[in-house]
């Protein structure tokens, strides 16, 4: 034991500690270059994303700007107006209104076209309508929500002709922010982190659909730390800072956080991770480390262990097998190879494992002799039972091969198809003891007569009462004239409280006699057998049991006295 503890001891020292020490140097050497990644790798994601958005809106905006530049719009005929106006908005999914004005601001008459309800189409008027004033290019809106669709949209205002010389008139579209929305669900930051888009009054103009809570756009988010940050800096520098990547917040609140202006749109796109997660690989080297310790004391532990196993194993194995040797699995071997003592030790053991187990063998033998003699035995009385009387020849037989098979129907072991197998044979083994004056008698018995001949389960039961190991079957001869309503011999009982093995042969019993001729009756054809069977079914037999033998009758049919062939019941 001071030997296995030393080398586990020194196993550990030798791995642990240069593991400990390299750790130690990497995660300080490598912890601000991977915040560094981080920042940059959150300010290239802000710089894409502006650049996405921007292209977005711009595609839009070309879209609805081509139908200001076409040449004298405002002298085409009406139709050729309205036909313009509907193709954009057919081509264009994005765009759901567009709205034409006169160079006074009135909306022109005949001129609009949209695919939103009219309440919606009032709100896009009223913000296109509010960017007429004094307007020289191009203006975009305040993003507002629509209703009906559950998206954020702007409306974009372009000027036809010349503001200053020969203005003709303005053409106002709705747009929709969905496809900004999908760029920023289709680009997250971490598993925990988002991006989003606010304008230079803090304003929220689109966020992810998961990340902004319940926010919807034109929320005021002038309170995160990473916009409040970008309002100040806006404010302290003119509009003249684009871009900045910084932790924003303190605390649980703490991001890495980034933003890029878009000029052109007037807005900011925002990218925040938390901290933790953010310098996740900073967190994720510790665990590297930690890990590498765990690996070389578990290496070292194994190792050790091994050696100590190499020395011990050998008694285990030969604890092991001893057990197994003293709960009868005789000829079992211990595999030892050395050639050492505990090799001859293993040779001896083996030895003496197979010499018990050919004594066992030989007893095994001699015990399956002796059962069966005793079985052949007592076959012989009951088939000489049977000989006595000509029309009840073969019937104990009989009776325990159809037993099998309903008992087999209804699912029992193969140990217990056994004994199933016996109790049908010997059933009526207990008739020995009843005088043949009676037992042959081919008139009705008598009442003494028939109280004498009751008395043939308790003699059967009797018979093979010493015999050990046809006990299980024992019941099946005392008890296979109970009945299941309690109305049979010799102990009365019913239902379930009567052995299953004596309810199985009751079954195979009755049905033996009614398609066997005896002097009071002749065999039965199969359909009135099992019409008869059905009249006792939960009388005297059993209803499940008489469930079975149906079953068996139907799959495999029965072979009928005086016949050749198998007569299958009519379906």
């Amino acid at each position: 034991m001071r030997l296995f503890k030393t080398i586990l001891l020194l196993m550990l020292v030798a791995s642990v500690v240069p593991i400990l020490g390299v750790g130690a140097l990497s995660v300080s050497d490598m912890r601000e270059k991977l915040k560094s990644n981080a920042q940059e790798l959150a300010q290239e994601r802000v710089r894409q994303l502006a650049l996405r958005a921007e292209g977005l809106l711009a595609d839009s905006g070309r879209a609805v700007g081509s139908l200001a530049r076409v040449y004298k719009f405002f002298q085409l005929p009406l139709e050729e107006q309205q036909t313009l106006i509907h193709n954009l908005l057919v081509d264009r999914r994005e765009v759901s209104v567009i709205t034409v004005f006169d160079a006074h601001g009135q909306r022109v008459p005949r001129l609009q076209a949209f695919d939103i309800p009219a309440d919606e189409v009032a709100e896009h008027t009223r913000q296109a309508t509010a960017l007429l004033k004094d307007i020289t290019e191009l203006r975009t809106s305040a993003p507002y929500s629509s209703p009906s669709r559950g998206i954020a949209v702007v409306t974009l205002v372009f000027p036809v002709g010349d503001p200053g010389k020969s203005l003709h008139g303005y053409v106002a579209a709705e747009v929709s922010l969905e496809g900004l929305h999908k760029v920023l669900d289709a680009n997250p930051v971490g598993s925990t982190g988002f991006a989003y888009v606010v304008d230079l009054k803090g304003r929220l103009v689109a966020g992810p659909t998961a990340g902004m809570g319940e926010l919807k756009p034109g929320a005021d988010v002038s309170r995160r730390p990473a916009v409040a940050h970008f309002l100040k800096a806006m404010e302290d520098s003119a509009g003249t800072e684009l871009l900045r990547v910084s932790n924003f917040g303190e605390g649980a609140d703490a991001v890495v956080g980034a933003y890029q202006v878009a000029p052109d749109l007037g807005w900011a796109v925002f990218s925040e991770q938390p901290v933790a997660q953010a310098y996740a690989q900073v967190r994720a080297m510790e665990q590297r480390v930690a890990l590498g310790v765990v690996v070389a004391v578990a290496a070292a532990a194994a190792l050790a262990w091994t050696f100590s196993r190499n020395l011990t194993r050998p008694l285990h194995r030969f604890t092991a097998t001893a057990l197994e040797l003293a709960k009868g699995t005789f000829g079992v071997q211990v595999a030892v190879e050395s050639k050492n003592e505990i090799g001859e030790l293993a040779q001896t053991f083996n030895y003496m494992s197979l010499t018990l187990k050919a004594s066992d063998e030989e007893k095994k033998r001699l015990y399956e002799s002796l059962e069966k003699g005793y079985l052949e035995t007592i076959v012989a009385l009951a088939n000489s039972i049977d000989s006595k009387d000509a029309y009840t020849r073969g019937h104990s037989q009989r009776v325990g091969d159809f037993a099998v098979e309903i008992g087999r129907e209804m699912g029992l072991t193969e140990w217990e198809l056994k004994h199933l197998h016996y109790g049908g044979i010997l059933h009526d083994i207990g008739k020995i003891g009843i005088v043949e004056s009676i037992l042959c008698k081919q008139s009705k018995l008598t009442d003494a007569e028939m109280a004498i001949m009751r008395t043939h389960p308790e003699i059967g039961a009797s018979i093979i009462e010493p015999v050990t190991f046809l006990g299980p079957v024992r019941s099946a001869v005392r008890s296979h004239h109970e009945n299941w309503d309690g109305s049979g011999y010799p102990d009365r009982t019913k239902g379930e409280e009567i052995p299953l093995v004596a309810r199985i042969v009751a079954a195979a019993d009755t049905f033996d006699a009614v398609t066997s001729t005896r002097p009071y009756q002749k065999a039965m054809p199969l359909p009135d057998a099992m019409a008869v069977m059905e009249k006792l079914r939960g009388a005297r037999l059993d209803p499940s049991v008489v469930d079975a033998l149906r079953r068996v009758v139907e799959k495999k049919g029965v072979r009928l006295e005086g016949q050749r062939q198998l007569v299958k019941l009519a379906s």
